[in-house]
């Protein structure tokens, strides 16, 4: 018997909500139905910016998104945005000026925007793209396969003094949260600056490979940005230079648009590299593009980014854990329908709904009623009127 599992992060505490009953059988994956672009003249590819359409032409009520707005603004529930994108379009966008959290309702909240616009801070989202970024590179042929070990690309970097059972640490380990390392830094550290050997120098929790039971200390950032580690190593690039050239520029993603933090910033160390785990700051309607590429099974204005394979294994709990979780993406089994996302700190998400053909993306401050938003009042403004 299968636990179902609700799975909230609120101010970077992972909340889970468990109920039983529910036998659970791996999840069916619909075939994405071809983009509106065929024969839709007022339609094209969002690379350079969303096509819009109402929510009544795309079959949703906007009666009950009047009721969420009523819903938020009554809980004061502290949501920066939602935006929301049906069969291709973007159907609803609204920026919340809730005067308890932008008293100067321009967005200027430091702890969460940069300067005076509405690029966001993503938090662990950014480990959902570090995992479209490992598929992209087997893809190319940088990397074999996931079941290659961390070792096996950093062998100067295995100490004698570390846990013989992390030369076990694979890929496909950090991908599905398995590496067995905890989710904290040690302090005080021996390894300074060195902020790759800081990171193996983290002891295990368990045995790499061991099923991931979703706890903070479980949770591990650093076997995240261990992979953007191995793209670095592996394509000789920053991971953001590799994610701009094979990632964002075919979505239309700017760079100057974007922000993704580096470990030089935490004082010089000896090998300087995007965070894995988190870092991205960017517009909503870019994280949106990211969830589109993957409701389209990895396709875009047809081309492959990355392939279908990869967006189907991203979405599948094999072996079955203590949580439904893919590679670095949440899955909501037992939820009709379906949908899986990136999710970070403090309630930003990317939620995809393969069935519904539905992207829809929310930056907060805090992650408070989230999900029941989600179930209750989008998805339920789509499955309304069928």
């Amino acid at each position: 018997m299968k636990k179902n599992i609700l799975i909230g992060i609120v101010a970077g505490v992972i909340i889970i909500g468990i109920t039983t009953g529910f036998i659970v059988i791996p999840m069916l994956l619909p075939s994405t139905p071809p983009p509106p672009g065929n024969g839709d003249s007022g339609w094209s590819w969002p690379t350079d910016g969303w096509s819009t359409s109402t929510l009544e032409e795309q079959n949703m009520s906007s009666s009950i998104l009047d009721d969420m707005n009523y819903f938020i603004f009554y809980n004061q529930i502290e949501i920066d945005s939602i935006s929301i994108i049906k069969n291709g379009y973007l159907v609803y966008e609204e920026y919340y000026k809730d005067s308890l959290i932008n008293p100067d309702k321009n967005f200027t909240y430091t702890g969460v925007l940069y300067s005076d616009t509405q690029k966001h801070n993503i938090w662990s989202c950014t480990k959902s793209i570090t995992s479209l970024l490992i598929g992209i590179a087997i893809d190319l042929g940088f990397i074999d396969n996931v079941s290659q070990k961390f070792f096996d690309f950093f062998p100067e970097r295995l100490n004698a003094s570390f846990d013989p059972r992390k030369q076990n640490i694979t890929i496909e380990h950090l991908l599905k949260m398995e590496s067995g390392l905890t989710g904290y830094l040690p302090y005080p550290d021996p390894y300074g600056y060195d902020y790759l050997q800081r990171l193996l120098a983290i002891p295990l929790l368990q045995d790499p490979g061991d099923p991931y039971e979703v706890t903070w200390d479980s949770y591990s950032n650093a076997g995240t940005t261990l992979l953007s580690a191995i793209i670095n190593r592996t394509t000789g690039r920053y991971t953001w230079d590799f994610a701009q050239e094979y990632l964002f520029d075919p979505l239309g993603i700017l760079k100057e648009n974007m922000h993704w933090s580096n470990s030089s910033q935490s004082p010089p160390g000896n090998l300087t590299m995007n965070y894995g785990s988190s870092g991205i700051a960017m517009y909503p309607q870019d994280m949106a593009k990211i969830g589109y590429l993957c409701l389209n099974n990895g396709t875009w204005n047809g081309t492959q980014i990355v392939s279908s394979d990869w967006i189907k294994r991203s979405q599948i709990d094999d072996p079955a854990g203590a949580v439904v979780y893919g590679y670095l993406w949440w899955l909501s089994y037992g939820f009709n329908p379906a949908y899986y996302l990136a999710g970070g700190a403090n309630g930003q998400k990317i939620v995809i709904v393969n069935e519904i053909d539905m992207v829809i993306v929310i930056t907060a401050h805090v992650d408070r009623y989230q999900d029941y938003i989600i179930q209750n009042y989008i998805i339920e403004s789509a499955m309304s009127n069928n």
